[in-house]
């Protein structure tokens, strides 16, 4: 086998229950009957599949890896390894029933020009379409797909279907709670500004319940991002008087621990794409991102960042990606992921292609120098093995979405219905 194809079993990647153990090993006794402070410094490092396995041995297994502290002291010790999370879908036409999304993780951080994958799990759904995004969530993945907004943990393969009319979901870091954002029409209309319903579901407990809206009406239209406890989402702010005119571009603040929604003051370029708006974390802020037409040596674009919200303050960078960089990828639209450790902005194409077989690369990009380098990200779209393995369906163009930053976690929400909003 060439070192270009990765192996892969899309049989065990389907399996979702996991067998019970009948019998228990020496070496599993051994392990129960070790000092408490042992046992949790080996049980932290045991890769979180592997513990899955082990909680069908016993009830005090079972107990003992979904302990609180263990959840905390493996999510710190998964903190140190960060790695890329991969969603696509293997068609973007077929039929419902045919389409599956992937979810691959790849190790972050490396100095390796190109990095191996680890087939996390599979849905029977496909992705949403062009404003779809994959955001992590402390050891969460949110993904849209073409039937809402799903919560998943690929280390305990725990799936959580939201409600079609969710938008948003963030993280909390002191209540350390996901929460779901629901903000639909109360009574849509032709004319004069809209009436908003905001709805939240803290996931793992409770039911849908309504919050307090704005003082002033106001139109959502980009998807969002959760930055420290806070999800950040485009939109128009109406000023007082009814005037369909009299809107102005601003980002909407939902802070999830407190659930009150704030404004801040935007420039015009922030929302101007509407739906196809692009909102990233850049060195824990806030930013948004707006393509220009390319031309023959570059494509420029400008990164703007919320530097004060308390005082409405924005800073502008104007930034020249090389044409020349761009050449190896057949999709013409950049993907915006965020940043890494080192401050440069991570930049992917967001389809593959189904009939081409070529190389699938991350691309990052530093504002100081305005240079570019890429990694190779392996066994996506890169062989025959890989349209065989996925089930593409008729040439039709692959969706892909990357979430940096994702940390492993053994952590499970209560499940329970979330499906009346």
């Amino acid at each position: 086998m060439s070192g270009d194809r990765i192996p892969i079993d899309l049989k065990k990647a389907m399996v979702t229950k996991l067998a019970a153990s009948k019998v228990e090993s020496k070496e599993e006794s051994k392990l129960d009957s070790l000092h408490y402070d042992v046992k949790m410094a080996i049980m932290t490092r045991v890769p979180a599949k592997s513990l899955m396995k082990f909680r069908c041995v016993s009830k005090m297994r079972c107990s003992f890896i979904r302990s609180q502290e263990l959840v905390d002291s493996f999510f710190a010790v998964s903190s140190t390894q960060p790695r890329f999370m991969v969603s696509f879908c293997n068609g973007v036409f077929g039929k419902s029933e045919e389409k599956l999304t992937f979810l691959f993780s790849y190790q972050e951080g490396s100095s390796s020009s190109s990095l191996v994958p680890r087939l996390e799990m599979a849905l029977p759904v496909g992705l949403g379409g062009s404003e779809a995004y994959c955001a992590s969530l402390h050891g969460f993945i949110c993904v849209s797909v073409d039937r809402g907004l799903i919560v998943c943990n690929p280390s305990t393969e725990q799936v959580l279907n939201l409600p079609k009319t969710t938008q948003f979901v963030g993280y909390d870091p002191i209540g350390r709670q996901h929460k779901a954002l629901s903000v639909h029409f109360r009574h849509p209309s032709s004319s004069g500004p809209p009436h908003l319903l905001h709805k939240v579901l803290t996931l793992g407990g409770g039911g849908w319940r309504d919050i307090e809206g704005t003082p002033v009406p106001y139109i959502p239209v980009s998807v969002g991002v959760c930055i420290n406890g806070v999800i950040y989402y485009g939109g128009y702010k109406y000023n007082n008087n009814d005037s369909e005119n009299n809107k102005n571009p601003a980002v909407m603040c939902f802070h999830v621990r407190s659930e009150k929604i704030s404004f801040i003051q935007a420039p015009s370029a922030v929302v101007l794409s509407g739906k196809d708006a692009i909102f990233i974390e850049y060195n824990g802020k806030l930013a948004s991102i707006f393509v220009h037409p390319p031309d023959a040596r570059s494509i420029p674009f400008d990164l703007w960042i919320l530097e004060d919200a308390q005082k409405h303050e924005w800073s502008k960078q104007s930034c020249l990606f090389p044409s020349s960089a761009w050449e190896s990828v057949s999709c013409r639209r950049m993907s915006f992921h965020g940043t890494n450790s080192a401050g440069e902005i991570i930049i992917s194409t967001s389809v593959v292609s189904a009939t081409k077989l070529q190389p699938f690369y991350i691309f990052y990009y530093n504002l100081r120098t305005n240079r570019v380098r890429r990694v190779r990200l392996r066994g996506i779209g890169d062989s025959e093995e890989f349209h065989r393995s996925y089930g593409f369906l008729n040439g039709y163009e692959c969706l892909l979405r990357l979430a940096p930053h994702h940390l492993d976690s053994i952590a499970f929400l209560k499940n329970h219905h979330h499906h009346h909003v």
